[in-house]
């Protein structure tokens, strides 16, 4: 059964691994304002920085965003799924879940 607690948690996880968004936003402002300004050195320094520190933020965000649809939709759906039998394909448990063979799944205690 799916947890207050963890459901909060993880779904908290998300928003902080989002927000980090803004780091992006302020690089990007500081790149315009250095193409602006033709200033050749400040482009090459956050157009590098940018590259180092978006992957890091992609990853973070890929692994917090996992993690709450793993704890939240995968959890509700291995006792309520209103759609568990599909009657077009004939098939009872015909269902797809976005992240089924992509990862583990990291269900996670408190």
């Amino acid at each position: 059964m799916i947890e207050y607690q963890k459901t909060w948690e993880v779904m908290s996880n998300l928003e902080e691994a989002f927000n980090k968004i803004a780091t992006v936003e302020f690089m990007v402002d500081e790149l315009n304002d250095a193409v602006s300004r033709n200033d050749t050195q400040q482009i090459v320094d956050i157009s590098h920085a940018l590259m180092a520190y978006l992957p890091v933020y992609l990853s973070h965000y890929e692994k917090a965003s996992r993690r709450a649809w793993n704890n939240t939709v995968v959890k509700v759906a291995e006792s309520d799924v209103p759609y568990r039998n599909d009657t077009e394909s004939g098939n009872e448990d015909n269902i797809q879940f976005k992240y089924n063979e992509e990862i583990e799944l990291e269900l996670e205690t408190l």
